[in-house]
């Protein structure tokens, strides 16, 4: 009985060794796993009191999103940002190459978001849509506003019957006037903004907008323009979502405590029929996603991106 023991020791014992080896295998890996996971759960600690909001707009009526800005709201520090999204960036839709803005023709806000939100790993806590008809009746609400118009304008458009007529300088414009302006890309004889000047030139009329809000210094006030707001735009945002901001928001300095930037991409040739302006690079955009818009604690690393591969350029390098 001995020696069988010892014989079926001795022929057991590479296999309890192998099994000692892929239990010891196992449990590094689980320790591994669970370490990654720790350091997941650190990286994804979100800042307090910090909310994201996903800001678009309609343009010519098609349906897609011609105006995209995801902004950081910093309640602890008394702090907003924006960031543009130009609508011709590069995105997966459905499983299909697409410019970003389609994913609000396809699928609204919700859809537009979880887009977003895949491609720059940020969470969208709310959105906020307006159309055109919404914009002008926002404007007009509140008695127009002042702007200093960035450039000479002078741009027709007889098939939307859209005509767009205004000096360099400070203007007093309505609704439909301010929406001219935000919807001007460039003059009858070609010249104009890049899409980067666009969405700068956009950002710096809501800023113009909230400063008229912002300076009545009245909740009551305010609280009158939420429920105009109300009407005129689609969001998830609660009654109590939008007062608690608009509370926040006059505490804030919009001189001083305003930070924007455009997440800047690199120009891409035809793709399926589809002509895109800009595909994300990691290196080109954490800088500013991570000094605008990340609502964590630790800076977002290109393994928190998922962004479309570029395919070819213009200049025809890859």
């Amino acid at each position: 009985a001995a020696l069988y023991a010892g014989v079926h020791c001795l022929f057991q014992a590479p296999k309890l060794a192998e099994a000692d080896a892929a239990e010891e295998e196992t449990l590094s890996d689980t320790k591994l796993e669970d370490a990654q996971s720790a350091a997941l759960a650190a990286h994804k600690e979100r800042k307090p009191y910090f909310y994201t909001i996903l800001l678009s707009g309609e343009d010519d009526g098609n349906g897609g999103s011609d105006t995209n800005i995801l902004i950081g709201f910093d309640g602890q520090n008394g702090a907003i940002y924006g960031a543009s999204i130009p609508r011709d960036t590069k995105a997966i839709i459905n499983g299909k190459k697409h410019k970003i803005n389609f994913a609000y023709n396809s699928g609204g806000s919700e859809l537009l978001a979880d887009t977003v939100s895949e491609q720059l790993g940020i969470p969208v806590d709310f959105t906020v849509s307006v159309d055109l008809k919404g914009f002008e009746a926002l404007v007009d609400a509140i008695g127009g506003v002042d702007f200093e118009v960035p450039v000479d304008m002078d741009y027709d458009d007889p098939y939307q019957d859209l005509h767009i007529h205004f000096s360099k300088g400070m203007q007093h414009l309505n609704g439909q006037e301010a929406m001219e302006v935000v919807r001007f890309r460039h003059n009858n004889d070609g010249s104009g903004y890049t899409d980067v000047g666009r969405a700068e030139m956009q950002r710096q009329v809501l800023v113009a907008l909230a400063k008229k809000v912002v300076s009545w210094n009245s909740l009551t006030k305010v609280q009158e323009f939420v429920e105009i707001f109300q009407e005129y735009v689609k969001t998830d945002l609660s009654t109590t979502d939008m007062l608690y901001f608009a509370s926040q928001a006059v505490g804030v300095d919009l001189d001083t405590g305003i930070t924007q930037g455009t997440l800047e991409g690199r120009g891409e040739g035809v793709v399926r029929g589809y002509k895109y302006c800009f595909v994300f690079q990691a290196e080109d955009i954490l800088p500013t996603l991570n000094e605008l818009v990340n609502p964590y604690d630790q800076p977002l690393t290109e393994e928190d991106l998922d962004l479309p591969q570029a395919e070819y350029y213009w200049n025809g390098t890859v």
